[in-house]
């Protein structure tokens, strides 16, 4: 009886100690969390560009809030929606007397895309256009944050600042000696003279038509990039391809006298400016400023009872229901839940994705497919929208694209490993018992064989033919025009839109507001399934105590253990892939 008794005050004494500890954690995460600060009279607005810009609202894991507790740090980041709709706003707010752009852009994963920089841009653009100054201060000058900051009234440099402005390059690395080197065999199938996917795999050095597909799209790219720049600067864009082609570095002075940057100064010059913008005493801290993030939460929603839906695809196409990329099965719920609600008039679908698994990608499309009947689909499409990702925007009603969207990639492939040299060469022998000839198809250590490779390339070759019908009716195209256009090549949103693979030039508000009209709604509120989480939003979704979006018999209570395999969920590579041809990074 006494042990009985002891195990239960142990056991009390241990929650106790556990609720005390949880409060202190709460307690820790609470003080990290910001609250947006008053909107006085002559209030700055800030955009940190070193905060990268995603599509979607950040999905944050209760671990990292943790970390970042313990730590002392505010994780932050944007919303691409958040920082345009905040400055827009901001631009008609006569509380707001300027716009001050610190940092150099941050561009990570998917996140500040050439897409998501060009909508940022653009409101900066209209921001100045009403009236109101915009200043940046600038350790460096990269060609990201020259592109973001040009529209800027006052664009000041360190003095020791330096402007690189050498060009755009993409590179790829090749795996295949390395692979010979060790015994991996690589087979693959394809589709598509310019699907290069599989080419770092089989190849030791680039095709000829990957050079040309990636030459040509540097130039698009690069061309828009640096006329957008000299525009605002006004300036030639020739003296800018000159320095491009030259030394590709311009100190501060030289800058200046370029007519790149207006000032050359140190920051605590550049205080004073701001000081006179909120009407701060001379060495005072200024109080009144305010982060985009911070003036979107401050902003009150319009009331209607028309609904926009906003979607978003962001990251690789995945079977199953996982958060951080782009999972079929969740995305497919979400369209569907979209479909059924009365309330929304109008759905836009948001794409930041490289593609991924082409069975995936065909459960989203038939979704959107699904929907289209039922009310309109307009598809923005963000820095890059290809493969997979273009399969699920080619039907919607109508397809939007900035000039510097990659896109298309309409092309198919399949590729598989085997280790079968390694593991010999190391002593290791394997041996297979099957039922059937094809039974250990996927095993790793040995290589398929002829008629296996025949049946996949019968199964690439269906999934192509498919892909290109789904362009060819979505696109209003003659199936004869989409295949010269498809074989996997990958074109700038300025072709795209000349090709009829996109049907107009802008973003994700361009995107919104054309879905509001054709559903005919004069007023209309923005809904986001995929909304921003707070720190209580995050620890119950790990904690499994949300119910599942979409339909009501699909909710359900998570339990714990079923998040932790989301967190280990790997991408679905055994089937064909609808993806695009490389992990392109253009920098």
């Amino acid at each position: 009886m006494k042990g009985f008794v002891k195990q239960v005050a142990a056991m009390l004494v241990a929650l106790v100690l556990f609720l005390v500890l949880g409060l202190l954690f709460l307690g820790m995460i609470l003080g990290t969390q910001e609250t947006a600060p008053s909107i006085e009279a002559k209030t700055l607005l800030t955009l940190d560009l070193e905060n990268p810009i995603s599509d979607r609202p950040s999905l944050q894991r209760f671990s990292d809030l943790v970390d970042d507790a313990l730590r002392g740090r505010v994780r932050r980041g944007y919303a691409l929606r958040e920082v345009v709709a905040a400055i827009d706003h901001a631009a008609e707010d006569d509380r707001i007397s300027g716009l001050f752009l610190k940092g150099e852009v941050a561009r990570e994963g998917y996140r500040s895309g050439w897409g998501a920089l060009a909508e940022v841009r653009a409101a900066i653009e209209r921001f100045r256009a009403k009236g109101k100054p915009v200043i940046t201060w600038q350790e460096n000058l990269d060609e990201a944050t020259l592109y973001v900051v040009s529209p800027a009234n006052r664009i000041l440099l360190h003095p020791l600042g330096l402007v690189e402005f050498n060009g755009l390059a993409a590179e790829t690395l090749y795996f295949h000696d390395a692979f010979e080197k060790y015994g991996i065999g690589v087979q693959a199938v394809r589709v598509g003279r310019y699907k290069s996917a599989v080419e770092p795999f089989v190849k030791s050095h680039m095709s000829d038509a990957n050079r040309e597909q990636l030459e040509t799209l540097l130039r698009d790219l690069f061309d828009e990039i640096s006329g957008a720049i000299a525009s605002s600067r006004g300036i030639d864009p020739r003296r800018l391809r000159q320095v491009a082609r030259g030394e590709g570095v311009l100190q501060a002075e030289e800058a200046r006298r370029m007519g790149l940057v207006t000032s050359v100064a140190y920051y605590d010059e550049t205080l004073r400016r701001l000081r006179e913008l909120t009407d701060t005493a001379a060495d005072k801290a200024i109080e009144r400023q305010i982060d985009v993030a911070d003036y979107f939460t401050a902003l009150r929603p319009e009331r209607s009872e028309g609904k926009v839906a906003v979607i978003y695809a962001e990251g690789e196409i995945v079977s199953g229901d996982e958060e951080q990329e782009v999972g079929a099965r969740r995305l497919a719920r979400l369209l569907r839940k979209a479909r059924r609600d009365e309330k929304v008039k109008a759905v836009v679908l948001r794409i930041n994705s490289p593609g991924g698994s082409a069975s995936a990608a065909d459960v989203i499309g038939r979704e959107v497919d699904r929907l289209k009947k039922r009310k309109p689909v307009v598809v923005s499409l963000g820095s890059v929208a290809a493969s997979g990702g273009y399969w699920i925007a080619a039907t919607a009603d109508q397809v939007w694209a900035e000039p510097t969207t990659l896109t298309g990639s309409i092309g198919v492939f399949g590729l598989f490993f085997n280790l079968q040299r390694l593991a010999n060469d190391h002593g290791l022998n394997r041996e297979a018992v099957r039922t059937a000839p094809r039974a250990d198809f996927y095993s790793l250590f040995r290589p398929k064989s002829e008629a296996e490779l025949a049946t996949v390339r019968r199964i690439v070759e269906g999934v192509y033919d498919r892909f290109m019908e789904r362009v060819a009716r979505g696109r209003a195209l003659p199936l004869k025009r989409v295949q010269a256009l498809a074989q996997g090549r990958v074109w700038s949103g300025k072709r795209a839109l000349a090709l009829g693979l996109a049907d107009r030039a802008g973003g994700l508000q361009e995107a919104i507001a054309a879905a509001a009209e054709r559903a005919g709604l004069k007023s209309y509120q923005i809904l986001e399934y995929q909304r921003a989480e707070n720190w209580l939003d995050a620890l119950m979704r790990q904690l499994g105590l949300e119910p599942e979006e979409g339909d009501a018999q699909e909710s359900g209570m998570k339990t714990l253990w079923g998040a932790l395999e989301k967190l280990l969920l790997v991408a679905d590579r055994r089937h064909v892939q609808a993806r695009l041809p490389f992990d392109l990074f253009i920098r």
